[in-house]
C-alpha cells in the first residue's frame, strides 16, 4: 500500500459520498421546478444539472491529480483502492485494511423527507381529514416502498460490480504470475 493511500481513498470516498449530497440537493431543486417554475423549465434543469456534474467531475480530476503528482503515486493505486472498496463492499477481508468505509444516510434521508413534503402537500386533495390521512399514508408508504426499492437495487448493482472487479482483478493477478 502506498504511503497515502489512505488519505487518498479518504478522498475517493469524499467525493462519492459528496456526489450522492449533490444529487439530493438537486432533487430539491427538482422539487421547488415542480412546485414553482412556470413555461417550460426542464431542460434548462437537465442542461444545469449535468454542468453541476461535469464541473464536480472536472474539479475531482484536477484534484486527484494534484494529490498523485505531488505525493508520487502512480495510476495503480486507484485500480488497488477500487479492489479494496470492491472487497469491502463483499465483505472480504482485506489485508491490512485498517477500516472499512461506512456510509450513514442520515442527512439524504432529511433532505429527501424536507424535498418530498411539500410536493405532497401540493398534491393532497382537499377532502375531509380521513380521505387526506389515507393519502398521507398511501404517498409515505409509496415513498417508503420507492426508497427502500431504490436501496435495494443499488445495493445489488454495487455486489455485482463488485464481485465482477475482484474477478478481473484475480484473473489479471493470475495472468501476470503464470511466468
Amino acid at each position: 500500500m502506498y504511503p497515502f493511500g489512505h488519505m487518498l481513498l479518504s478522498f475517493i470516498y469524499t467525493d462519492s459520498v459528496e456526489r450522492f449530497h449533490i444529487s439530493a440537493f438537486i432533487l430539491f431543486v427538482l422539487a421547488q421546478n415542480i412546485l414553482e417554475a412556470e413555461g417550460p423549465w426542464f431542460e434548462s434543469f437537465l442542461i444545469n444539472t449535468l454542468f453541476v456534474y461535469v464541473c464536480e467531475m472536472i474539479i475531482d480530476i484536477i484534484k486527484h491529480s494534484f494529490i498523485a503528482k505531488f505525493n508520487d503515486l502512480k495510476p495503480i493505486a486507484y485500480s488497488e483502492f477500487l479492489e479494496d472498496l470492491c472487497k469491502q463492499t463483499l465483505k472480504m477481508q482485506t489485508e491490512g485494511s485498517k477500516k472499512n468505509l461506512t456510509f450513514v444516510p442520515l442527512a439524504p434521508a432529511c433532505v429527501v423527507i424536507r424535498v418530498l413534503t411539500p410536493v405532497y402537500a401540493a398534491n393532497l386533495p382537499s377532502n375531509p381529514l380521513p380521505w387526506r390521512l389515507f393519502w398521507i399514508l398511501l404517498f409515505s408508504a409509496m415513498t417508503y416502498v420507492m426508497l427502500t426499492s431504490l436501496k435495494v437495487l443499488i445495493g445489488m448493482g454495487l455486489q455485482k460490480h463488485a464481485s465482477w472487479y475482484v474477478n478481473l482483478c484475480r484473473k489479471r493477478n493470475h495472468h501476470l504470475h503464470a511466468d
